[in-house]
């Protein structure tokens, strides 16, 4: 902030100055410093910069003293017209001031959505592997990963490939140290190649062999204080429980990689520490993030033409798999693949924001023209006799644009005040860090000078080309009225600046409408009362079956608990949160083989019955039942892919995955309705639920009127079974109401910015209004003689409004259905168009109008009509 003050100093201070100048406010800034806080000097600084904006400091514009002077008199004029009429200056200077606060907000956020990833050097030049099905030419299913040798056999096989990373996303693992036990999430395998791809600051240690050895990690400097405090933790170690049960050497540490990546992590584990999973997966399963460095040279077309003949080499001929290469900076607003590591953006809202703060912008710019067009009345007089006195048309255009570029000045120091103390709270409304600073964007001074002169010149040519071209000998005469065609331009100003108010506050509601409508559709099956949570994994050797089985035989015991079940993927997860299988399948004697991907989960008998999903067809498992280890049940979108119908035929069928006859076959015990496992974003998935007793994850469903209790009830037990274990508890329905965590920021956005925009809106109308009043005061006065009340005139003005925001939602239905039906589309589960959105917006900023409208016209109303007509 500093810097930006000096800066403006020097940009209009004469160099006479300046150095004394500057030298004396970096003293005072070194003072308030240390005597109370950098925060409180920065805006010291900037503000006094601000007061330092007089005639007598400006520097010389040019050789010609003359011109100089005639400069100094324009500024000089433009600020005594300024104060004389400080109600308009004040309302175009608040409306530029919010319009730019907000631009500059937004613009910082889009920027940063714009970074993800772009902070390591070579950025450009990485992609991530992914795997596509691909069948009969058809583009199906889109993966994120792809398998662990294919980083490896793609380097070996293309030149232009010079290096890659294979990682490993765990889930959340517990670590141990001085016998207390955290859980964490942000774990990352990754292998020796990792630090030459991603280049990351270390803080302690070295890199290049960091994660070489199995059992060492790396941390990053959160973390490692966390553990450590401000101690070197290299050399030392952490203990890993979840099945490892070992300690792990830190080998490094690293600063934090900040929001803006799309695969964050807090620890680095060596995968070579889990070279059991590795063999095992191999060309079976694609379940890594790889990266690959490229040439710079590369030709991305050439590369990927080259990637089917590859797949069919590796994956086999046989197979509807195929490589695909995704850039790194487009993962975060542009991928839209299965299995993503996060959530990711989405650059349509980004490209939606940006359209706003642009709308917002132009409707302060409109009010500008709008008000400077009415007053040309009062400027007529001033312009006539500047032209009798010797001014020409083009001086008198430089005049007010002067006056124009004043305005957008005063409004930009003022903007950047506003963003300023509302950056905190902006902050928290888009869930993002974001910078420091408002001008801590590298965009941010192209943006402040950009449209410093943009604006000054959109909203000041008009006028200052309408009230130059007055006619000296009309206007002295007295005959000067507006013209008919400045009358229709502000009135076409004024129903498109509504059009796009109404547009943003309709869409706003459409929004939270979307929103509300996922968050209370039913899913097909009941969350109420429902916690999960993950038990510990089994030290090595150890079989956690019979424990897991006690543990829940107990829980299903209590009287506060209703029903017990245990899962491989608990509801409510994202995309990645389950297990699939891309390839053929069929169901044996009923179809034939297609390619499709099947989504898999392993449950236990008590699963289904906990969160109450209907059966169409047949039964639910059976563990009492030998045959039940090879059973399947299916849901009615799987079966959809086959043509099939829910239907006794389906039973007792056997479902078969690949080609090979050979291949293990699966019966069909049970049919069941289908439901939502994650957002309503996405169509239901064709799974099929396998039943595996000893999975791990557990959903609980506690007697409604017992709830908090059963939860402690919970924390006994566990604390009996798992002491060394901490217990981390997910309420189900909030695990949903974090899928649309996005959406309701994107939302509450929407709706910020399009309040504001509605807000410039009405500070227009209210000046417009003014003025209109003020002109109008002797019609008023007349009518009141001839028997109008008070009431009479007020709807009498406010009619010719109202026609104009009618005109308005007119023009803006279109475009609201072409903007959010087509934004609508992005979901699978969507509402059909509000059309009665618009009508309800409309009366919404009709009472808004009015109520400006009319205190205006009201307090010239109520004036006596004898003082009024005193001088006629």
């Amino acid at each position: 902030m500093k810097n930006f003050a000096l800066w403006l100093l020097r940009a209009y201070c004469h160099p006479q100055y300046v150095d004394d100048i500057v030298g004396d406010l970096e003293e005072l800034h070194d003072w308030t410093t240390q005597n109370k806080n950098k925060r409180i000097a920065d805006w010291k600084i900037t503000i006094d910069v601000i007061l330092l904006f007089r005639l007598s400091l400006i520097k010389d514009l040019g050789q010609n003293s003359i011109y100089t002077g005639m400069i100094f008199n324009y500024f000089k004029i433009s600020f005594r017209n300024l104060w004389k009429h400080k109600t308009y200056a004040a309302i175009n200077i608040l409306g530029l001031a919010i319009s730019l606060a907000a631009f500059f907000l937004i613009s910082m956020y889009t920027s940063f959505e714009k970074s993800y990833d772009k902070q390591f050097s070579m950025s450009d030049q990485i992609y991530r592997l992914t795997t596509d099905m691909v069948k009969d030419g058809v583009l199906g299913t889109r993966d994120a990963m792809s398998f662990y040798p294919s980083g490896r056999a793609l380097t070996e096989e293309l030149p232009e490939v010079l290096q890659y990373t294979s990682t490993y996303k765990f889930n959340e693992l517990i670590f141990r140290k001085d016998n207390k036990v955290r859980t964490e999430k942000m774990i990352v395998g990754a292998d020796s190649n990792f630090f030459k791809i991603f280049d990351h600051k270390v803080i302690f240690g070295g890199l290049e062999n960091a994660l070489t050895k199995p059992y060492s990690i790396v941390l990053s400097e959160s973390k490692a204080k966390s553990y450590f405090g401000n101690d070197n933790p290299v050399g030392k170690s952490l203990e890993l429980l979840s099945g490892f049960n070992r300690n792990f050497e830190i080998t490094a540490v690293i600063e934090d990689g900040g929001e803006n990546t799309h695969y964050k992590f807090d620890f680095l584990v060596s995968i070579n520490s889990i070279q059991d999973r590795l063999k095992n997966d191999g060309w079976n399963g694609f379940n890594y993030y790889t990266y690959l460095l490229l040439d710079e040279n590369f030709d991305i077309e050439a590369t990927n033409a080259k990637l089917p003949e590859l797949s069919n080499k590796y994956i086999g001929e046989d197979n509807s798999l195929v490589f695909n290469l995704q850039p790194l900076e487009s993962i975060h607003l542009h991928s839209n693949l299965t299995y993503e590591p996060e959530i990711h953006g989405s650059a349509k809202a980004v490209q939606f924001l940006g359209i706003i703060a642009l709308f917002v912008l132009i409707i302060a710019w409109v009010n500008y023209i709008n008000l400077s067009t009415a007053r040309a009345l009062d400027r007529a007089k001033e312009v006539g006799l500047r032209k009798v006195i010797g001014a020409k048309k083009k001086q008198l255009i430089i005049q007010f644009l002067i006056e124009s570029m004043l305005i957008n000045l005063i409004a930009i120091l003022f903007a950047v005040l506003i963003a300023e103390l509302t950056l905190p709270f902006f902050k928290d409304l888009v869930g993002k860090g974001l910078m420091e600073h408002i001008w801590s964007t590298e965009s941010f001074y192209l943006l402040a000078i950009t449209f410093f002169f943009l604006g000054s010149v959109l909203s000041g040519f008009y006028p200052a080309f309408v009230l130059s071209g007055f006619k000296p000998t009309t206007v002295l005469r007295g005959k000067y009225k507006n013209s008919k065609g400045g009358i229709v331009l502000r009135k076409g100003l004024v129903v498109s600046q509504f059009a796009i108010s109404l547009v943003l506050i309709a869409s706003t509601f459409i929004v939270v409408r979307q929103v509300d409508y996922m968050r209370e559709k039913d899913k097909g099956f009941d969350i109420n009362n429902t916690v999960g949570f993950i038990t510990p994994r089994a030290a090595s050797g150890e079989d956690h079956e019979p424990k897991l089985k006690a543990f829940k035989k107990k829980l299903a015991d209590h009287s506060m608990v209703a029903s017990v079940g245990a899962t491989s993927n608990l509801p409510g997860g994202g995309s990645s949160d389950i297990n699939s299988h891309s390839g053929e399948v069929k169901i044996v004697g009923l179809t034939d083989e297609i390619t499709t991907t099947s989504y898999m989960q392993y449950v236990d008998d008590g699963f289904m019955t906990t969160i109450d999903v209907q059966f169409v067809e047949g039964r639910n498992f059976n563990e009492t039942l030998a045959s039940d280890s090879n059973a399947v049940i299916v849901n009615q979108t799987f079966l959809n892919q086959f043509n099939l119908n829910e239907d006794e035929e389906v039973l007792r069928r056997n479902i078969q995955f690949g080609t090979n006859p050979e291949n293990d076959k699966y019966h069909i015990v049970g049919i069941i309705k289908d439901f939502n496992r994650t957002s309503l974003k996405q169509e239901v998935e064709p799974s099929l639920y396998f039943m595996v007793p000893r999975v791990r994850q557990l959903v609980v469903k506690l007697d409604e009127s017992q709830f908090s209790a059963g939860l402690d009830q919970i924390g006994n037990i566990w604390d009996e079974f798992y002491p060394n274990a901490p217990l981390n508890l997910d309420f189900v329905d909030q695990r949903f109401e974090l899928l649309y965590e996005e959406d309701k920021r994107f939302g509450s956005v929407f709706g910020a910015f399009s309040v504001l925009a509605i807000i410039v809106s009405i500070l227009g109308l209210f000046g417009l209004s003014s003025f209109m009043a003020s002109q109008r005061t002797k019609e008023m006065g007349i009518r009141k003689v001839l028997g109008a009340s008070i009431p009479n005139i007020i709807v009498l003005f406010f009619r010719d409004f109202a026609i104009l925001i009618g005109i308005s939602a007119v023009l803006g239905l279109p475009m609201l259905y072409f903007l959010m039906d087509g934004w609508l589309d992005n979901y699978a589960y969507r509402i059909d168009f509000p059309w009665d959105t618009m009508p309800a917006t409309l009366v919404m900023v009709l009472v808004f109008a009015f109520l400006t409208v009319g205190f205006q016209i009201f307090k010239v109303a109520v004036v006596n009509p004898s003082r009024i007509m005193r001088y006629e």
